[in-house]
């Protein structure tokens, strides 16, 4: 019977899942799904482990695992020049449970405001204008995780986010929540989490103040009206998911895990997530990992696939696969972990790459502290 309780609680996290459409980049946000870590690693199917200190990104509920103090900094080379950081450090607090902190911070570097071209004429006038901006992303973040019994867990965090681009920025506030339970057999762990919950966000600033002209086919002089214009509000990049995890190979020397998530995000398709990591006495640690989009349409595309009109569904299709067959190894991850004792202290090297397609590919390297 209390199993019975804990997996109904976990399919109402899941009921959002049974949706089968995507709005593709309709949120806000974006750098809030970058992921970090051993989980980055693994296919990004890491939400029924979370059992270090990134847990205050993939399930908070993992939190109340961890016995020991850690604090870990994540260094991501993103895409396109983008560089993305994040920090987290958890505080276990006995019986109680353990806090955790994070930051996570997004920067693209300096760049040049160019002039607007005009397509009529056939120069070009989209060249530099000495001048220039930046755009940065920033969230502070507060979790906390306990274990309420012997084998469950349940955690929920709140995060401050901050989008910013020239003298415009966009802020809020988001929510997570999680559960884990262990079910005892094989280091079997079942887990759902929602990330990301809260209200839409919009960009507001000196930009959007414009002197805005009455009558401007009249050549009569008229003076200008004062306006602000609004901008339109998006919602957070809102994330379901829902994993296992387990030991098939568990020894003195080795142990095998695979995870496996389902996801479902406000903003795009559902995927399926496979990850795997083995350790070699608890020094050694090799991970893969690989996610699937369960719309075959999308996957085509993925190709280069050529769009068909489907009259009878009044849909745009891609019946056929395309020739970038190449592009699927998009999100094929790979990874790399070392732990080092050092007195009472822990010492984690995490690497991770995480192949883009056509975006090539980005690398991120972790350092774990644990005392």
């Amino acid at each position: 019977m209390r199993i019975t309780k804990y997996i109904g609680l976990l399919l109402i996290l899941l009921l959002p899942l049974y949706a089968d459409f995507a709005k593709l980049g309709t949120s806000s946000a974006q750098f809030l799904k970058i992921s970090i870590g051993r989980g980055a690693a693994m296919g990004e199917a890491f939400v029924a482990l979370s059992d270090d200190a990134s847990a205050t990104f993939w399930n908070p509920s993992g939190l109340g695992t961890l016995t020991n103090r850690e604090i870990t900094f994540q260094h991501n080379e993103w895409i396109a020049d983008i560089r993305h950081e994040y920090l987290s450090a958890v505080f276990p607090l006995g019986t109680f449970g353990t806090l955790g902190m994070s930051i996570t911070a997004l920067s693209m570097g300096e760049m040049e405001i160019l002039t607007v071209d005009d397509p009529s004429t056939s120069l070009r006038e989209d060249t530099g204008t000495g001048r220039y901006f930046n755009a940065a992303d920033l969230a502070l973040g507060i979790s906390f995780g306990r274990m309420f019994t012997d084998r469950l867990a349940a955690g929920f965090g709140v995060k401050a986010v901050q989008q910013m681009i020239m003298d415009m920025s966009a802020s809020g506030l988001a929510v997570d929540f999680g559960i884990i339970y262990n079910t005892g057999f094989k280091g079997l762990k079942i887990a759902a989490a929602m990330s990301n919950f809260g209200g839409d966000i919009r960009f507001a600033g000196r930009q959007l103040d414009i002197i805005n002209d009455p009558y401007p086919d009249n050549p009569a002089e008229y003076e200008g009206i004062p306006v602000t214009l609004k901008t339109t509000a998006a919602p957070l990049p809102l994330m379901f998911r829902f994993g296992l995890a387990f030991n098939p190979i568990e020894n003195d020397a080795s142990r095998l895990t695979v995870a496996l998530d389902l996801n479902h995000p406000n903003d795009n398709y559902e995927t399926i997530n496979l990850g795997l990591e083995y350790g070699y006495l608890n020094t050694l640690f090799l991970r893969t990992g690989y996610k699937v989009y369960l719309n075959m349409d999308y996957m085509r595309a993925m190709t280069g696939g050529e769009p068909v009109y489907d009259e009878e569904e009044d849909r745009v299709t891609y019946p056929e696969w395309g020739d970038e067959t190449e592009w699927l190894l998009n999100n094929l991850t790979a990874g790399v972990g070392f732990n080092l004792k050092v007195g009472q202290r822990s010492f984690k090297i995490d690497y991770a790459y995480m192949n883009k397609g056509i975006l090539k590919a980005t690398h991120r390297i972790g350092l774990t502290i644990g005392f």
